[in-house]
C-alpha cells in the first residue's frame, strides 16, 4: 500500500469509532526532549486520546542497549500490552520482537522496518507469525533523492562550473531509515557526473558532531583549493551543525554553499524561510498518529474474528521549500510544525 502525505493527513482525521479499551506501548528510541521524536509521540498521543486508547510511551534515550532492555522488560510482564510499537533503530528491534513470541502482544513496526537480513529470524507478517502485524514506513529513499537533486539544481543555478564539490552528512550506518536516505542521495550522485561527492561522513544524528565534521571538511577543502557547493544533511539538527560550521568559516549558508535537511522542525523551517537552507523534507512524524488509527481499526476487527496481518503501509514524504513554506504554515494555522 502506498499513500501520499496528503492522503495520510486525511486518514488521520477520518478516524474510526472508539471501541473496547486496548493497551498500546510505544518504545520511543529517541531522547525525551529531542524534538522529532517528541513530535511522533505527540501526534500518537493525540490520536490515542481521540480513540480512547490507553497509550504508554517509554524512551530509550538513543541508547541501543537500553532500548533492548526496556523492550524485553515490556514483553516479560505478567500482563503485557495488547500492542507494542517498535522502531528498528540501529537494528535493535529484532531481539525485542523475538522475546514477544508466544505472548498475546502483537507488534507494529514504525518508521524503521526490519531489514531483509533480519527476516530469517523475525519472519514476515503472516498468519503463522501472529505476533508481527506489519509496519508503517515513510519513503526515506525518495526523500534522500529529492534532497540531493535540490543541491544539484542549486549549484547549477549559481552558474558554478562542474564538477560541483559536495559533502554528505549521514545519520548512522545501521538504522534502516538512514540507510534508505543515504541510498537515495547516492542514487543521484551515481547518475550525475557533475556531482563530486568529496566525503560521506556520519554525524550520529548529532548537531555538534555535524559541526566538527563539517569544519574538518572545510579545512581540507581550503587546503586543496576546493570550493564546496553543497552539503546534504540527513536531518535538520545535522544541517544546523553544518550551518554553524559554515558561518564559523566565513561562508554564507544558502549562498556560498547550498544546504538541505529533513524533519520539518521549527529550526529547519526558519532556515528555509531566511534562505540558509533550500528545503526541509519530512512529514513522517504523522506516522505516530496513523499507527493509532491502523491499530484501532485492526483491534475492532480482531474482536469479531482473527483478521489477517496488516502488512506494510508505505507513504511518501514531502519537501518544504521557499516556494511553499508560507502556504504550508498558513494551512497549519501558522502553528509550529517542528
Amino acid at each position: 500500500m502506498n499513500k501520499t502525505l496528503l492522503s495520510l493527513a486525511v486518514s488521520l482525521y477520518v478516524v474510526s469509532t472508539p471501541i473496547q479499551a486496548m493497551d498500546v506501548t510505544f518504545l520511543n528510541p529517541g531522547k525525551q526532549g529531542e524534538r522529532f521524536w517528541d513530535m511522533v509521540t505527540e501526534t500518537m498521543q493525540a490520536a490515542a486520546n481521540d480513540l480512547d486508547i490507553k497509550l504508554e510511551v517509554l524512551y530509550a534515550q538513543r541508547n541501543r542497549i537500553k532500548m533492548v532492555e526496556i523492550g524485553q522488560q515490556i514483553t516479560s510482564r505478567s500482563n503485557p500490552p495488547d500492542y507494542l510499537i517498535l522502531v528498528n533503530e540501529e537494528q535493535a528491534a529484532e531481539t525485542i520482537f523475538l522475546s514477544s513470541k508466544g505472548s498475546k502482544t502483537k507488534t507494529l513496526m514504525l518508521l524503521n522496518d526490519f531489514l531483509p537480513t533480519q527476516r530469517d529470524k523475525v519472519g514476515y507478517p503472516k498468519p503463522d507469525n501472529p505476533n508481527l502485524l506489519g509496519a508503517v514506513i515513510p519513503d526515506n529513499q525518495g526523500a534522500g533523492r529529492r534532497m540531493m537533486q535540490a543541491l544539484l539544481q542549486c549549484a547549477k543555478a549559481n552558474d558554478n562550473p562542474s564538477p560541483h564539490h559536495m559533502l554528505a552528512l549521514g545519520g548512522d550506518q545501521l538504522t534502516p531509515a538512514s540507510i534508505d536516505r543515504n541510498r537515495g542521495a547516492m542514487s543521484v550522485v551515481e547518475q550525475q557526473p557533475e556531482i563530486k561527492l568529496d566525503r560521506f561522513l556520519y554525524a550520529n544524528w548529532n548537531q555538534q558532531e555535524a559541526t566538527e565534521l563539517t569544519s574538518r571538511y572545510l579545512n581540507w577543502a581550503t587546503n586543496n583549493g576546493i570550493q564546496p557547493k553543497g552539503i546534504w544533511a540527513a536531518n535538520d539538527p545535522i544541517a544546523m551543525g553544518a550551518r554553524d560550521a559554515l558561518k564559523a568559516n566565513n561562508l554564507t549558508p544558502g549562498s556560498d554553499v547550498c544546504l538541505v535537511g529533513l524533519n520539518w522542525s521549527a529550526q529547519g523551517l526558519e532556515m528555509v524561510r531566511n534562505g540558509e537552507m533550500l528545503l526541509t523534507d519530512g512529514g513522517h512524524f504523522l506516522a505516530g498518529a496513523w499507527s493509532m488509527v491502523v491499530l484501532n481499526d485492526y483491534h475492532q476487527r480482531r474482536l469479531e474474528s482473527e483478521p489477517a496481518p496488516l502488512g506494510r503501509v508505505d507513504f511518501q514524504m514531502q519537501s518544504i521549500d521557499r516556494n511553499n513554506i508560507e502556504h504550508v504554515c498558513t494551512e497549519s494555522g501558522r502553528r509550529e510544525l517542528g
